[in-house]
């Protein structure tokens, strides 16, 4: 016969129990995948939800250039089609504030689009002439109002015409117009990870061009930029030179940087502390990937993304921010 099994015996059976779910709630929780494997998408927020707009992806080593626009409903669970765009669109720099997401620049696969795109209604794109080539791949954020874009190139397959350039997009006089900022001081750069904090811009790593090797160049340099003063200042650099990190902002002192390519594709994370200059190691990514990285209602959101070459994924994630910053 078995022994029954004492008090003391199930109180301890409670303790692992508890101490199971609470290591098991602290992990990054799988969500349903995202519609199609994809990678180079805009993502952000929009009414609730989560939305990724356009993007890539590869079947038969063929690169397909995507035009579609999902959400995902948390409450729900569920992914849906919001509508198609009118052409594809991938490679640009997502702009978000507490109303409203938009999307400026980026590639259709044939050429760079000179265009800020906001995600509301059935509102599509305002052209910008006044725009320079490098629009694809390039970092930036909204700040105070400002639309900053920063770096960049004119062709997703040009790594050797990386820019330094800086311009702000703003709504002036019943229009929007495109300024010229300090250009950015440290090497010419794509594919960098950037946050906004406060009134500032903060861009991490990133691609240069190593024209003595014609080849890619990961990056260490981080730097912080004020369109207010138009200036910008030197930060710690990264540990580890990397390209395509992704940056997401926690609070008003905490930045996450995770994924991207170091010497193959990596999860590793870190936390970025505005106020010490300083960075913490942080729980890696679900996955090694140059990922979307989204906050929405406390939580972080790990999208997608590129996981090898021609290769995207579908995997779709979510965890507690306060988990982040333990």
């Amino acid at each position: 016969m078995h022994a029954q099994p004492t008090q003391m015996t199930k109180r301890l059976f409670s303790v692992v129990a508890f101490l199971v779910c609470a290591v098991h709630a602290a992990d990054w929780q799988p969500l349903p995948p995202l519609p199609e494997p994809n990678g180079g998408f805009l993502s952000g927020v929009r009414n609730g939800k989560i939305v990724i707009i356009g993007g890539t992806n590869w079947e038969g080593g063929k690169k397909n250039w995507l035009s579609a626009i999902h959400e995902f409903d948390p409450a729900a669970g569920k992914w849906t089609k919001f509508r198609e765009l009118s052409r594809p669109v991938a490679y640009g720099t997502n702009l978000q504030n507490d109303t409203t997401f938009a999307y400026l620049g980026g590639s259709d696969g044939t050429q760079s689009l000179k265009t800020l795109s906001v995600t509301e209604g059935e509102k599509t794109s305002v052209q910008l002439p006044a725009l320079p080539a490098s629009v694809i791949l390039a970092a930036g954020g909204t700040v105070n109002g400002k639309h900053v874009l920063v770096g960049g190139t004119d062709d997703a397959a040009n790594i050797a015409g990386v820019q330094c350039s800086a311009h702000a997009i703003e709504w002036t006089n019943g229009s929007w117009q495109a300024t010229n900022l300090a250009d950015y001081p440290g090497k010419p750069l794509a594919v960098a990870a950037s946050a906004v904090v406060g009134s500032e811009l903060f861009i991490f790593g990133g691609m240069n061009y190593d024209s003595a090797a014609k080849a890619p160049s990961n990056s260490v340099e981080a730097y912080a930029f004020s369109p207010e003063k138009n200036i910008w200042r030197k930060l710690q650099p990264l540990a580890v030179a990397t390209r395509g990190l992704t940056a997401v902002t926690l609070d008003d002192q905490h930045i996450y940087l995770a994924g991207g390519y170091t010497s193959d594709f990596t999860a590793d994370a870190v936390i970025y502390d505005v106020k010490s200059n300083t960075y913490t190691k942080a729980k890696p990514l679900p996955y090694a990937a140059m990922v979307g990285l989204v906050k929405l209602d406390g939580h972080v959101y790990c999208l997608g993304g590129e996981d090898k070459k021609q290769s995207r994924t579908d995997k779709f994630f979510r965890i507690p921010e306060a988990e982040l910053l333990k």
